[in-house]
């Protein structure tokens, strides 16, 4: 319990909290725990629900995030949203204090650490089960304005964690449904930059499908209300991600001026206002990390790939070199960014070795989005499968993509 405390030791296991809260006496709804009888609060399962249509699907989706973004709420929104469990009212606090609400961004952060470092599956359902929950604190009373105003802002961030671990995970449906939750939550109290990281992520579901123009829409939108907000952090990752959509396209021009306009406004941070969704892109090893990707997209053209694969390849390298604790699932990337880059330069053991080195690293992670990028390398490695070293990275991530 002390290790706890302290904050040596993390718990997400809701039963592991229950009994800690019931063997110390510890008031239930600071641990983010039900009031009511456990056994009586139905959680989701998402591999067993229904499932719902991707609201990408809908033709009116994308309208709908625009119409968010400027600040009308959409007509019909709920269709895009995810499918909860209502949370009996005995199970929520009657009265919801900034104790409350200070736990639940305890909640988000530590779901956000668990992602980072270990992927989406190491923190989707515990996410889920515990915004299953919070999200009935908004309909119980509040101790003031601010309060209030303050739960929606951390309910905003939690949807949007989850709706990261489900894209994680491979389930881009869910993950869009979630993090349109959170950007309407945020849309609610005008707070901008968790509007702005709304987008942010709503793009990246759309960059890792190839729907590159959609993904640059969903940014620019984004930098609009970034730029409003005036979070510098928020306004470089935009400008670094939409680099990213640019070189999808093969535009090498708006990739240059996309990418210096991040890493001048990252420099221009003051780190005590960085949001918590943005402060992964503050990591010493993150901007290199992103350049890598952006070059590797570049480079998968022929008439970019001598300039750009050289570069993907430094900047992966330098991102790899510079990763931090807690930042195991960016590692990988980085590894996978390096094995195609050096497949795209001709350098086959180093992309062998690189590859290899992916592979080993994506099976320590729980990460669906990891091993759909090592699906890419493969495709760019099979022209070269006759040397039996690339043969042999093809097939172990070929048996991986079956697990």
């Amino acid at each position: 319990m002390r290790a706890i405390c302290l904050g040596t030791q993390q718990v997400t296991s809701y039963e592991v909290l229950e009994r800690i809260a019931a063997g110390f006496e510890i008031d239930r709804g600071l641990l983010g725990l039900a009031y009511a009888d456990a056994n009586a609060m139905v959680l989701p399962d998402m591999r067993n629900n229904q499932r719902l249509p991707d609201p990408s699907a809908y033709a009116d989706f994308t309208g709908a995030l625009a119409a968010l973004a400027v600040g009308a709420p959409p007509h019909d929104l709920e269709r895009m949203l995810p499918a909860l469990p209502p949370s009996p009212a005995a199970d929520v606090p009657g009265l919801v204090t900034a104790a409350h609400v200070q736990v639940l961004r305890e909640l988000s952060e530590r779901h956000r650490r668990f992602d980072a470092d270990l992927g989406g599956g190491a923190c989707r359902e515990s996410a889920v089960a515990y915004l299953s929950w919070a999200r009935g604190m908004l309909r119980s009373r509040f101790d003031g304005e601010q309060t209030e105003r303050e739960l929606k802002a951390a309910l905003s961030d939690m949807y949007q964690v989850a709706g990261w671990a489900c894209h994680d995970l491979g389930d881009h449906a869910e993950a869009r449904r979630y993090l349109t939750a959170g950007l309407a939550l945020a849309r609610q109290i005008d707070d901008l930059v968790l509007i702005a990281g709304a987008f942010y992520r709503l793009g990246r579901v759309s960059i890792h499908q190839q729907r590159a123009r959609e993904a640059l829409t969903l940014w620019q939108l984004g930098q609009i209300v970034a730029q409003d907000s005036g979070c510098l952090a928020a306004v470089a990752v935009l400008h670094a991600n939409e680099a990213w959509a640019y070189a999808m396209l093969g535009a090498d021009d708006r990739v240059a001026d996309a990418l210096a306009r991040a890493e001048g406004e990252r420099g221009r941070v003051d780190t005590d206002e960085v949001p918590s969704w943005a402060k992964f892109f503050l990591a010493p090893a993150d901007i290199d990390g992103i350049a890598s990707v952006i070059y590797n997209s570049l480079a998968v053209y022929e008439e970019h790939r001598p300039k750009y694969a050289p570069v993907a390849i430094g900047r992966g390298e330098a991102a790899f070199a510079h990763r931090q604790p807690g930042e195991a699932r960016s590692r990988t990337f980085d590894a996978i960014s390096l094995a195609g880059a050096y497949l795209l330069d001709g350098q086959m053991e180093h992309a062998e070795r690189n590859g290899n080195l992916a592979v080993d690293r994506a099976k320590e992670i729980a990460s669906v989005r990891a091993v759909d990028r090592l699906s890419e390398v493969a495709e760019l490695a099979r022209p070269h499968a006759r040397q039996s070293g690339i043969a042999a990275l093809i097939e172990r991530i070929s048996d991986l993509a079956a697990l």
